[in-house]
């Protein structure tokens, strides 16, 4: 149901408030490699894993390039590596002990190596498999790959294309599934904050426990002989977070804080000037802004994907000499809007101020700034505004 915008009473105002806190008990396991009790690598898994590797360079702990804090793991595979668990991998695995018909949220962080160059032949580095005994045979149900040059996902033999990847950059992924084999199951996939699967219906082909998660690297045509370009690969991981029912997107986001702009694809207004355009909120100049008349004047960003929305950044036209009362609303559709902060500028500062989402982070695509007071006249006007994302 699309929410109504509401005239703040009397020039009083919410101040910002900060979204609900994350829900510690929601968050089965951290691997962020801070705790010297996870270093155990490469003897052995961290506690609550399996390992599988059987090199001394197969999985080790790095300070060299970290997503989260200090350290981070460096999984090598190699062509001339012994096999382990049937095939080549390295790979550092959950154990299989996940209930019937789980909800799981995965959070994580992975960097490809600048020598990752592209191969005639896929590997997966993330996967979540069936469990080993009573469970059908075959591949895993769901697996993060990288081939051609991109980032895929197979889910139920299906191969869900995610844009070409770069190496040298980490990626923040969340995963959110419930394992079921009926109409009930849900999968969620979210790609540095950007949703990118939703998908309904059954997750896993069956078996009296859910899929369990790997991480690392495997690589199954070295072991079949299937043609292939390369003979090494190097890949980072960090910030892992698993989450049960009672998690929520940001206990689990490798983005830990709400400081992350989204591009802006275009800008409307329900109102404007000819010379102060929407488009000028959104050019990256303080200098220029957007102007529209009325209490109820709305300016409307399209970050062009849905995307997770946290908060705003919005800059004021003689902010530091007036404060602004405005909402916020968004919406995944453009139809219908939910309001998701109210409040009132410092009246301080021309900077960007940042407010956050009373609501807790959503998936949106659209964000609505609408205006309603300031002490000087009924003109709302904005230099620079910009969705926030996990």
């Amino acid at each position: 149901m699309a929410a109504t915008s509401t005239v703040l009473v009397g020039g009083l105002a919410l101040a910002p408030a900060q979204p609900a806190a994350a829900d510690p008990a929601g968050v089965q396991r951290v691997l962020d490699w801070e705790q010297p009790a996870d270093r155990t690598l490469p003897t052995a898994a961290p506690p609550q894993f399996n390992k599988q590797w059987a090199t001394a360079y197969g999985a080790t702990n790095t300070t060299g390039a970290a997503r989260d804090g200090s350290y981070a793991v460096r999984f090598e595979l190699r062509k001339s590596d012994p096999v382990v668990s049937g095939s080549k991998r390295a790979e550092i695995s959950q154990r299989d002990e996940q209930p019937a018909n789980a909800e799981r949220w995965y959070g994580f962080s992975t960097q490809l190596a600048s020598t990752w160059a592209h191969d005639t032949s896929a590997e997966i580095v993330s996967q979540w498999h069936q469990c080993d005994l009573g469970c059908p045979g075959g591949s895993p149900p769901l697996a993060l790959l990288t081939d051609e040059g991109r980032w895929k996902i197979d889910f139920r033999g299906q191969f869900i294309d995610l844009g070409p990847y770069t190496t040298g950059a980490w990626v923040d992924w969340v995963f959110h599934v419930t394992w079921r084999t009926d109409s009930a199951g849900l999968l969620q996939v979210w790609k540095d904050g950007e949703r990118v699967v939703h998908r309904t219906g059954a997750t896993h082909g069956g078996g009296p426990r859910s899929p369990y998660f790997k991480f690392g690297i495997y690589k199954w045509d070295w072991n079949t002989g299937a043609p292939s370009s390369v003979t090494q690969r190097v890949l980072h991981h960090d910030a892992l977070r698993l989450g049960d029912e009672r998690a929520a997107y940001e206990d689990v986001s490798p983005q830990r804080g709400c400081t992350r702009t989204a591009a802006v694809t275009a800008a409307s207004a329900t109102t404007h000037e000819p010379v102060n355009p929407p488009a000028h909120a959104v050019d990256g100049d303080l200098t220029t802004r957007w102007s529209g008349q009325g209490f109820g004047a709305a300016l409307t960003l399209d970050t062009g994907a849905v995307r997770r929305l946290c908060g705003a950044s919005v800059a004021w036209h003689r902010g530091d000499l007036r404060w602004n009362d405005y909402t916020l609303h968004a919406s995944a559709d453009g139809v219908s809007y939910t309001k998701v902060w109210e409040g009132r500028s410092s009246g301080t500062t021309t900077a960007p101020e940042t407010v956050l989402c009373t609501t807790g982070s959503l998936d949106v695509r659209h964000l609505r700034i609408s205006f309603w007071a300031n002490p000087e006249n009924d003109w709302a006007s904005i230099t620079e505004a910009r969705p926030l994302v996990l």
